[in-house]
């Protein structure tokens, strides 16, 4: 814990009190400057140094958040007692006298770091009033990070490319749950991703998602990535149906990028009440099912073609989705990765991880952070992007 910037830190607060304060500094402080919102944090709870360590692109690694760039040592998410507090959502406390307690930032369930804080002693005070600070906390870095670069800045362990840069910039948050569903989405390689992207919308009656990949790499195949999502997304929100928004986006991809230039995808809907999955599949590897813990298989929807190539809807398909059911889609690039003996991650072992992460209760956003993890433990050189997008269903009526 790095305390060259002491915070005066006095008794405990209450709550409550802890709250009123806070609210009170944060809206003195001008809206780029989070790190004085980070030690304001610190100082309504009693700490005598405060700092927020933010995740890296890759979700491999945290570092303290700096004006210029991210600060201090690369600390690994794996392995660590910063990282399981990063990977499980708890808090995690290290030594009695001073006493170091990491408190994971979360935003619904998108995870963006840790708050590192050290008290001389952690009293049953300040452990109370933490929660609704963290809370406020990320609430006020998730609104003002639109004011500055600090914190995107902060996010790269290496430089990140222009490419990589406008998809980012194009995602929707990584992870997101309700009662009924779970969402959550990967890309890789993290800081020269090209082609591939996803989408998701939770909207009242359903999620609405997609998953695409651009044909090419670097800016080309991501300029056709963003006219992709963009007519999708746009398609979403003007209510239109799976394969109008296929159609919509084929005849926009054809008219930017003549008819050389395509995107893969799949498009799809889930309805919460019915547990309902619609979706079409525009010449895409089909989505993998695990129910009950258990490899069911892969999805079939007869492929239409990509979009761009000027071809019609072949079948639009629903599968009945059960309470507890987790689907991953992905693209190509996972199972095409390839080791040094030239042999390809494959099929059968994305399945067994994650079966692997089911049986043993892990979320979905930290199943596909593992998934891509074990993806970049195969080859960290990817040949292709590998990019995944796992839904859990929760059932109507699931838990909050």
């Amino acid at each position: 814990m790095k305390d060259s910037d002491p915070l005066e830190s006095g008794p405990p607060p209450s709550s409550t009190d802890a709250v009123s304060a806070f609210l009170a500094g944060a809206g003195d402080v001008a809206a780029n400057d989070i790190r004085r919102v980070v030690k304001l944090a610190g100082r309504v709870l009693g700490a005598s140094s405060a700092r927020l360590l933010i995740a890296d692109y890759a979700l491999e690694s945290l570092r303290e958040l700096g004006q210029n760039e991210a600060t201090g040592d690369e600390l690994a998410i794996d392995g660590t007692l910063i990282g399981r507090a990063f990977a499980e959502g708890s808090v995690r406390t290290s030594g009695e006298a001073p006493t170091v307690v990491w408190a994971p930032l979360v935003e619904g369930t998108e995870r963006l770091g840790v708050l590192e804080l050290e008290f001389p002693t952690w009293p049953a005070e300040s452990a109370a009033a933490l929660d609704e600070i963290v809370r406020l906390l990320v609430l006020i870095v998730i609104s003002r990070r639109r004011y500055t670069d600090e914190v995107l800045r902060s996010r790269r362990s290496q430089p990140l490319s222009a490419a990589a840069e406008m998809q980012w910039d194009l995602l929707p948050p990584l992870t997101c749950s309700t009662g009924s569903v779970s969402v959550s989405g990967i890309l890789e390689p993290a800081y020269s991703i090209g082609g591939d992207s996803f989408d998701f919308a939770l909207n009242d009656d359903c999620l609405g998602f997609a998953i695409t990949d651009a044909v090419g790499h670097g800016t080309s195949a991501v300029l056709l990535a963003i006219t992709a999502i963009t007519n999708l997304r746009n398609a979403r929100r003007e209510g239109v149906d799976l394969e109008a928004a296929y159609l919509k986006t084929g005849i926009a991809l054809e008219r930017h990028f003549g008819h050389s230039a395509f995107v893969t995808a799949q498009l799809g809907e889930l309805s919460y009440e019915r547990g309902e999955l619609t979706w079409l599949n525009a010449g895409h590897p089909p989505p993998l099912l695990v129910r009950d813990r258990t490899y069911v298989g892969e999805l079939v929807c007869p492929p239409s073609l990509p979009m761009g190539l000027g071809g019609e809807v072949r079948a639009v398909v629903t599968e009945q989705l059960q309470p507890g059911d987790r689907v991953l889609f992905y693209t190509d690039g996972v199972i095409e990765t390839r080791d040094a003996d030239d042999q390809p991650f494959g099929l059968p072992r994305l399945a067994d991880l994650l079966v692997r992460a089911s049986l043993d209760e892990v979320p979905p956003a930290e199943t596909v952070r593992r998934l891509s993890a074990s993806i970049l433990d195969y080859n960290d050189e990817l040949s292709d992007d590998a990019t995944l997008m796992l839904i859990e269903y929760h059932g109507p009526d699931g838990p909050s």
